[in-house]
């Protein structure tokens, strides 16, 4: 904590107002809490109340909830007017006000609770981005968001087909395959394909494929529509779903297609290239690299690590510890996810980390908690790749820790 620090300022935002409390280190004493307008107005206006307890910035550390994009805005205008800002983690702000006995939730609580929480380490710094790895962290962000959209969307469709059409599923085993997608548009049912005849549907086939298939499956479609057991007296209104369903997978496929082209542009611009890591795809590394932002903010693989959450939680009273906790919340939603989805992929195609998974099976060690300690072999590889600025050498990985040598 720096000697001329005086101030705590704990921000809880919202869409209209936000909420801030300001703690007196020096007279341990607690400010109202006070309402900040997102406009033009109420950042000035919360400035100035800064401004008139100190004209140093070095006093002031201001904490801001990361829930969303809400705080984004006085985040980035406090950086450029050149305070201190750190990013409050909303799962530990929620344990710490529990921990305070203060089980109701408000905005004039949660403002008081993060100014106290300050006093804690291990808060985010935060910094203006480098513009490269801001956008890419939109655009990865958004383009997490519009995956899952897709899958959610595909499972309705796999849902109306096994009223409407159950036997399509044994013909296609990607419902969202382009060819199939463009089939359900055209004949959205058994009865529709079956009216169309094998000329028809062949056709339909034969445009999506691109000429890969045809006469032949047109023959079988038309074949098991015509003998099909989905629920007659709803295919006109299950067709409809599908028609719909269709169209929407279609079109968000191809809005996550053009995000990623924007992403791989971006990716191109910094000094990395996919081979310079042990595993991902480019949409996959600039999604970790913009998470991360700037590898400086973690000065040890112990924060980088706690940052993402991809550590257990401690569990201990007295003597008792809990042999195996569970993995701590308190880490960003999307490294997680990702870490997850890259440790599958080492495991199944790295030899290195396929023979320590079978290894540690073979002892009976579970396989969930298996795939945690390859992702934490992975951060600590990405760790070290970011912290060097060299790329990942399989040869210098000796007894499950990383090192990196200049070539």
């Amino acid at each position: 904590m720096s000697t001329r620090l005086k101030y705590h300022v704990g921000v809880d935002v919202s869409k209209d107002k936000h909420k801030v409390c300001i703690r007196n280190l020096s007279q341990d004493s607690y400010s109202g809490v006070s309402s900040i307008s997102v406009n033009r107005q109420g950042f000035e206006k919360f400035l100035s109340t800064l401004e008139k307890l100190s004209q140093n910035k070095e006093d002031f550390i201001i904490g801001i909830e990361a829930t969303g994009n809400y705080g984004i805005t006085l985040a980035y205008f406090l950086l450029a007017q050149g305070y201190k800002v750190v990013e409050i983690n909303p799962y530990r702000a929620s344990q710490f006000r529990k921990a305070q006995g203060k089980k109701a939730k408000s905005d004039r609580i949660d403002a008081r609770s993060l100014a106290t929480l300050l006093s804690l380490e291990n808060h985010k710094s935060l910094s203006l981005p480098d513009p490269v790895l801001d956008n890419l962290r939109e655009l990865t962000r958004f383009r997490a968001d519009m995956v899952k959209d897709r899958t959610s969307l595909v499972n309705q469709l796999r849902e109306a087909l096994s009223t409407l059409f159950p036997e399509l599923a044994a013909i296609f085993s990607q419902l969202d395959s382009p060819t199939c997608l463009s089939l359900l548009i055209a004949y959205p049912g058994p009865g529709y394909i079956s009216r169309a005849g094998e000329t028809k549907v062949a056709e339909s086939l034969r445009i999506a494929s691109r000429g890969r298939i045809g006469e032949a499956l047109a023959k079988t479609l038309v074949e098991i529509a015509q003998d099909s057991v989905g629920v007659v007296q709803r295919q006109s209104a299950l067709a409809l779903r599908v028609s719909i369903l269709g169209e929407r997978i279609v079109a968000l496929a191809g809005a996550i297609e053009k995000v990623e082209k924007e992403i791989a542009d971006l990716f191109h611009k910094l000094p990395y290239k996919p081979e310079d890591f042990p595993v991902g795809n480019i949409t996959s590394l600039a999604a970790l690299i913009s998470e991360i932002e700037d590898i400086n903010h973690f000065p040890t693989l112990k924060q980088f690590l706690s940052h993402f959450g991809w550590c257990p939680q401690s569990l201990q009273s007295g003597s008792y510890r809990l042999e195996h906790p569970r993995m701590s919340h308190a880490g960003n939603k999307y490294v997680r996810r990702l870490i997850w989805m890259l440790s599958i992929v080492a495991v199944r195609t790295i030899p290195r980390y396929r023979t320590y998974f079978e290894r540690r099976v073979a002892k009976g060690k579970s396989k969930m908690h298996i795939l945690v300690a390859v992702g934490r072999k992975l951060l600590s590889v990405f760790y070290a790749i970011l912290k060097k600025g060299v790329p990942y050498n399989p040869n210098w990985e000796v007894n499950h820790h990383f090192a990196l040598a200049r070539s």
